[in-house]
């Protein structure tokens, strides 16, 4: 199976000036709070994981629950999470993700929820993997890294969150989103390369490859910089992680 390439990019700079350039400002936008919590990576001397574990809680309009495995290897996705799917349930989707010269493989499966049901849960501080339903918690149980316990573990947030959809920008279609939270201000662009029918994976990694550089160009072409390599989602996961480190938590 050909794998979808999601191509990620972020901007650096006065973040208000990067929305009106993108023509974001007075645009239609999806609100959102996000919660985000991940387990305790294995101390030295311990099994070595062999990806990243995050489980991401939105609230707003619409609520939904991500567990996501990134960076993973295709040996850790057995069984039903060996190709990705969508039913009445959940969506489960295998991507390569890229992010400058950042290449991994990730893995998510989705589940709606209620709208504010997952902010109750947020604010009330419980264990956030009390609210995942049975297929997220087969999935964890079935891919989770060695030595990774995935229990106990609390929402931090919220980041607020605004997306924008359909973003036009030198040719291509792209989302924009932008997350707050304390001191940290994050804008990223992403878009999705499917596989055509037919498609070889080389030819779709060549076709990704260009279409990132004419993100990049395009970016730079209305003025913008591209800041860090590393994910929004990454980078609020550290933030987070080293703050509740310095409080004691």
């Amino acid at each position: 199976m050909t794998t979808p390439i999601e191509i990620k990019v972020n901007l650096d700079g006065d973040l208000v000036d990067v929305q009106t350039r993108l023509g974001c400002t007075n645009a239609a936008a999806i609100s959102r709070d996000v919660w985000l919590a991940e387990p305790r990576r294995p101390a030295v001397g311990d099994a070595p994981a062999a990806g990243r574990i995050a489980i991401r809680l939105r609230s707003g309009e619409h609520d939904d629950l991500t567990v996501t495995l990134r960076a993973c290897e295709k040996s850790q996705l057995v069984g039903r999470w060996a190709t990705s799917f969508t039913d009445e349930e959940v969506r489960y989707r295998i991507e390569r993700d890229w992010c400058g010269e950042g290449r991994v493989l990730s893995a998510s499966l989705l589940s709606k929820r209620p709208p504010g049901s997952l902010r109750v849960a947020a604010l009330r501080g419980e264990d956030v993997t009390e609210a995942l339903d049975s297929a997220q918690r087969q999935f964890l149980v079935s891919c989770t890294p060695p030595g990774v316990a995935v229990d106990h573990l609390r929402a931090m947030g919220p980041v607020a969150s605004t997306k924008w959809t359909k973003v036009h920008l030198g040719g291509l279609e792209v989302d924009a989103e932008r997350w707050t939270v304390d001191d940290l201000d994050l804008f990223e662009l992403a878009l999705t390369i499917t596989p055509l029918p037919g498609e070889s994976p080389p030819a779709l990694h060549d076709r990704a490859v260009e279409v990132q550089r004419r993100l990049h160009a395009a970016v730079r072409g209305y003025g913008l910089s591209i800041a860090t390599e590393t994910t929004k989602t990454e980078q609020v996961l550290t933030a987070m992680a080293a703050a509740a480190s310095v409080h004691g938590e």
